[in-house]
């Protein structure tokens, strides 16, 4: 189970108790998940998830509020070879739904599919935080990286719609609880998405997800503890290269010296530096002068010495 799904199993076992909360929930799967459906003259909604509990649970949202049965089947997506469950709800009373959820409206002309969201379905708090559960059941993903923080992947959450005036009716609510989403045109599909893990976390326990909230600041706190060892592991290992890097140039001075004029031509200090630096010259620094029992300023000053006598050979 991927964290998607486990944030969707969490929010399937919070109980919507209110009738606007049911309504909200619903309507903003059906906006995400759903689509008309017209059959023998009857006018209503067919519905797909990869989520078998989903379906189960959109289904008794719709009886207990419609009195209506959703006909749920299961197939293979083919190309995705995931199992899919489809439900349907198609008879003579199932407009009734989509009207009083305001997806279609019907006048004298017709009925017409209404592409903004329905404001009375949110005006409260709860309902807001319904709405927001029911986008997710029906188009919401959320990428996190491994526990561990062994990878480089980002933190992503994300809601897919088929159309722009839902998407931005969308992100007007989002915008409501103090979040501010971006909005992106992926092929034929309007893409809410969240980057920031406090917008994420902040957004999972709107949803009432508390224990996904747990594993995202789990996840957040390894992976800065990763980063941190990196960074000193990176430091260190600079300053490796720096210190190898400054030992090849102090013992090819010794070399040169010793072979242009000879090591006995330097003064004592310097030559018992040299002799030290050729003798020992996997030690560092710092190690070195300990073994001469000088201070490490003092013993860089005399090798930085013995490096300007060799440019001047």
């Amino acid at each position: 189970m991927n964290f998607s799904e486990e944030v969707k199993s969490e929010i399937l076992k919070i109980e919507h108790t209110s009738l606007c909360c049911k309504k909200a929930l619903l309507a903003a799967f059906l906006r995400t998940a759903g689509s008309i459906g017209v059959k023998g003259g009857n006018i209503g909604v067919e519905m797909a998830t990869d989520i078998e509990e989903t379906a189960k649970e959109i289904s008794k949202v719709i009886h207990d509020l419609y009195g209506l049965t959703p006909k749920i089947e299961k197939s293979v997506d083919k190309p995705r070879r995931k199992k899919r469950t489809t439900f349907s709800c198609i008879d003579k009373n199932s407009i009734f739904l989509l009207i009083d959820l305001g997806i279609i409206e019907v006048d004298e002309e017709g009925a017409n599919i209404r592409l903004n969201i329905n404001w009375e379905t949110v005006e409260d708090d709860c309902c807001k935080a319904s709405y927001i559960r029911g986008a997710f059941l029906g188009s919401g993903s959320v990428t996190l990286p491994k526990e561990d923080g062994s990878t480089a992947t980002g933190y992503h959450l994300e809601f897919v719609f088929t159309n722009y005036q839902t998407a931005t009716d969308f992100c007007e609510i989002l915008s409501e609880v103090y979040l501010m989403p971006k909005l992106i045109e992926r092929k034929d599909t309007f893409i809410v998405y969240l980057k920031t893990i406090d917008e994420i976390a902040e957004l999972l326990a709107i949803m009432g997800a508390d224990n996904s909230v747990e594993k995202l600041a789990k996840i957040a706190t390894l992976k800065e503890e990763k980063n941190n060892y990196n960074r000193k592991l990176n430091c260190e290992i600079s300053n490796m290269s720096k210190q190898m890097g400054a030992s090849a140039k102090q013992i090819n001075a010794v070399n040169k010296i010793a072979r242009i004029i000879g090591l006995n031509e330097l003064p004592e200090s310097l030559k018992t530096v040299a002799e030290a630096r050729l003798k020992n010259k996997d030690l560092t620094l710092s190690e070195l002068a300990d073994k001469l029992g000088l201070t490490k300023s003092c013993l860089n000053h005399r090798l930085r010495k013995i490096v300007e006598i060799s440019e001047n050979l």
